[in-house]
């Protein structure tokens, strides 16, 4: 499967990028900031950086991924900062995986069966 965006540090954060933009090519992340494309291979301090919010929801959406965090497992969803990096904390609330995954395949159009036995 071909991404159409990829990640790139900036500005201590993660942002999406188009992934056609090469090395040294100026563009726009998903949130909007003009960027100039770096190489794919990054430092090893941004590797810790925090994903830029409205990246993430906008590089989900394209992708038909289910928003993050999940809304009705005990997440909420933090106030965006354009402009700014930001992260998602998911304090000490437990994560239903299965669930999330269920929620996710069924959002890219899956039918869940149901087992016979």
């Amino acid at each position: 499967m071909v991404r159409s965006y990829k990640w790139q540090p900036h500005d201590k954060g993660r942002h999406a990028i188009p992934q056609e933009l090469a090395a040294n090519e100026a563009g726009r992340t998903l949130c909007g900031i003009e960027v100039t494309a770096g190489p794919d291979k990054w430092p090893d301090e941004a590797r810790y950086w925090p994903t830029c919010t409205e990246c993430d929801q906008a590089w989900r959406a394209s992708e038909g991924i289910l928003p993050w965090p999940r809304r009705g497992h005990g997440f909420e969803t933090p106030p965006s900062r354009h402009g700014d990096a930001s992260s998602t904390s998911h304090g000490d609330n437990p994560t239903d995986v299965l669930a999330l995954v269920i929620d996710t395949l069924t959002a890219q159009g899956a039918r869940p069966e149901t087992a016979h036995r």
